[in-house]
């Protein structure tokens, strides 16, 4: 048959298959919460079980979303939604989210971000972004997290560092490069950084647009992402 014969339009039909799993992942998480909740370690044997089982949830959540949002910016169906927007309170409200799974492992969590910094972002595209990242660097992470925040020449620069093993050599790059490595050796297809260089390059102003980088060092010597935004 010719592709212009074809009687299902595959990107379209995934993404409602996408669609309809992101739905039923999020009551499935919404169950876990409240288990993971009233269970805790000294009641239930099982605590550990449930807290890696809502952590893959997560992360199987974080990639339905981050499909489901390129499929839209590809088909012209999403609006970037700009506004001034303290940064430091979008940090807190990240951490707090992810609070139980890093306590759960034992993470500590450190911030450096003035208090009177805002800037002119799309909270929610980066509060995905930076959620996500959160949640791979407590995969590979030690025992501590770095979330860095400050303005630079006119740019504001997100980072988050963490004290792991770093990034595998073929990931390393800067803007859309660093999301088109692939490891075998972590499994990672690369689809969260190419999400973050995507969401970075829909922040504008006039010739400048933002971008992402990624590297190994950094302060605790592990991996080390980082947005700059114009």
């Amino acid at each position: 048959m010719d592709k212009t014969e074809r009687l299902i339009d595959f990107p379209a039909f995934l993404a409602s298959m996408a669609h309809d799993m992101k739905n039923s992942l999020s009551m499935l998480l919404s169950t876990l919460d409240e288990v993971v909740g009233a269970c805790t370690p000294e009641k239930c044997p099982s605590h550990r079980h449930l807290s890696q089982m809502q952590y893959e949830a997560t992360r199987v959540n974080f990639n339905l979303i981050q499909l489901l949002t390129l499929y839209k910016m590809d088909h012209d169906q999403f609006s970037v939604n700009i506004s001034h927007y303290p940064v430091s309170e979008l940090i807190e409200e990240i951490i707090m989210q992810n609070k139980p799974l890093l306590d759960f492992k034992g993470i500590e969590i450190f911030t450096e971000c003035p208090d009177d910094l805002t800037w002119f972002i799309d909270s929610n595209l980066i509060s995905g972004v930076i959620n996500n990242i959160l949640n791979n660097a407590y995969r590979y992470t030690k025992s501590k997290i770095l979330i860095r925040a400050d303005e630079k020449d006119g740019w504001l620069v997100l980072s988050i560092e963490d004290d792991g093993e770093g990034y595998p050599e073929e990931m390393l790059g800067t803007g859309v490069q660093a999301g088109r490595g692939v490891s075998f050796k972590t499994g990672s297809t690369g689809l969260g950084l190419y999400f973050a260089s995507m969401v970075a390059k829909l922040h504008k102003n006039k010739d400048k647009e933002g971008f992402i980088s990624i590297s190994n060092g950094g302060e605790y010597g592990g991996g080390c992402f980082k947005m700059t935004l114009p």
